[in-house]
């Protein structure tokens, strides 16, 4: 956490607006087998202080993770249900809406890896909704298979899916298939933070491709040894934890 602290301040440095986003299985209850190296033994007013501090835009919170923070969510943290959640956002002006996506099992048990029909259904109507922003940002906990399965549905609707569960972490890809549409997987240890540039917006209401390097570029930020601790950080754990 301290070097992700790091690295989101230096960003935030930069001449460039940001939009800072974290999504699925960012906390433990939201794992079939709880990684304790995630909140260890601390409380949720711990972890709480701890993503308040790293200054979060806009999160996701599963059903579970929700009920384990209780009154002590993090801020700007939003637990997502049955249907899609939409958070407005101006990020230098420009206008954006982030589309939080319910989980698989929404209306029932998620019996397969790829969402219903009514479930894909009303997350295309939610960026629909949403028409009126420049970028929409679709924020997705259903693993690679379900992402896969739907994103050329999604397309041209939504410009970025950034995706969450079981499968495979990659910065962005710009598939010839789906060119309008940057999909993005953090990796669910936790260990890197996927960077996004947005380098010209699409032009309303016309089919649009992205092209990496010329509208985009995404890169994957290793959270190693190589990346100094934020002392903020270290500093506010033992804090937190002794309240």
């Amino acid at each position: 956490m301290a070097r992700r602290a790091t690295v989101l301040e230096r960003f935030r440095r930069e001449p460039v607006p940001t939009l800072t986003l974290v999504g699925a299985d960012e906390f433990s209850p939201d794992t079939e087998l709880p990684d304790p190296a995630k909140t260890g033994d601390a409380s949720p007013k711990t972890v709480r202080a701890v993503y308040d501090a790293l200054h979060v835009d806009c999160g996701m919170l599963s059903a579970a993770s929700a009920a384990w923070f209780g009154a002590a969510r993090p801020r700007n943290f939003v637990e997502v249900g049955g249907r899609p959640i939409t958070k407005r956002f101006h990020v230098g002006g420009v206008p954006v809406a982030v589309i939080l996506f319910p989980p698989l099992s929404a209306g029932g048990t998620a019996e397969t890896e790829t969402p219903t029909p009514k479930l894909l259904a009303s997350v295309l109507a939610a960026a629909d909704a949403a028409s009126d922003a420049a970028i929409r940002i679709g924020i997705s906990p259903w693993g690679f298979e379900g992402e896969f399965a739907v994103r050329e549905a999604l397309e041209q609707r939504y410009h970025l899916l950034l995706g969450g569960g079981p499968g495979a972490a990659f910065a962005g890809e710009v598939n010839a298939q789906v060119p309008g549409l940057i999909w993005s997987r953090a990796d669910k240890d936790g260990r890197s933070v996927m960077i996004i540039d947005i380098m010209a917006l699409p032009e309303p209401d016309m089919s649009f491709a992205w092209e990496w390097g010329l509208s985009m570029q995404a890169q994957e930020v290793r959270l190693t040894s190589a990346i100094p601790s934020d002392p903020h950080m270290e500093a506010l754990l033992p804090k937190a934890s002794s309240r």
